[in-house]
């Protein structure tokens, strides 16, 4: 049925090139929240100020209903044509410069706790939908100049109601496990 609509012609071939993309981008994204990580110079006392301060705004936004509108305002934008893959890597290199800011807060190396969100499942959900959501937005801009744009947005919208399920529950246990 799929092939009579024309919405997956070469699955194999297609599935494959996206995967790939998809990979590559959860490797810069990897290296974006790393590289904001490294990057963050501050002392101790400024962390700890910034740091007081952002507790209080984050437990304004202590809501499932804000956290996955939070991700979502930010993955709809990656999937934008052109400007998704650079707004993406500029909100993951300063969720590593937080990162980095709560670590020096508490005293922690920042690349443990790096290493250590690498065990968050939430942690792979989002950057699964970030990373998807940016290679999107390359094939999208592709698929404009190949003027087959039409389809692919189709394709598009398919690929943002997956993410906006996956968001729904990363941000569901992101906010259970934030509040246990």
């Amino acid at each position: 049925m799929a092939r009579v609509l024309g919405l997956l012609p070469d699955l194999n071939s297609d599935l494959r090139k996206r995967i790939f993309a998809i990979v590559v981008f959860f490797i810069i994204a990897l290296a974006c929240v790393f590289s904001g990580i490294i990057t963050a110079n501050v002392s101790i006392q400024e962390a700890q100020n910034l740091q007081d301060e952002l507790k209080e705004e984050f437990q304004r936004m202590n809501d499932p209903r804000f956290i996955f509108g939070n991700n979502m305002i930010h993955t709809l934008a990656m999937f934008t044509p052109l400007m998704g893959p650079v707004w993406g890597c500029f909100v993951l290199f300063n969720t590593g410069r937080i990162i980095a800011l709560f670590s020096i807060a508490e005293g922690v190396p920042a690349i443990l706790t790096f290493m250590l969100l690498l065990f968050n499942p939430i942690l792979w959900l989002e950057l699964g939908v970030y990373s998807t959501a940016m290679a999107h937005s390359v094939i999208l801009l592709l698929r404009i100049i190949q003027r087959r744009g039409v389809r692919e947005a189709i394709r598009t919208c398919i690929v943002i109601t997956a993410c906006v399920i996956i968001l729904l529950i990363s941000a569901i246990a992101e906010w259970i496990i934030i509040n246990v």
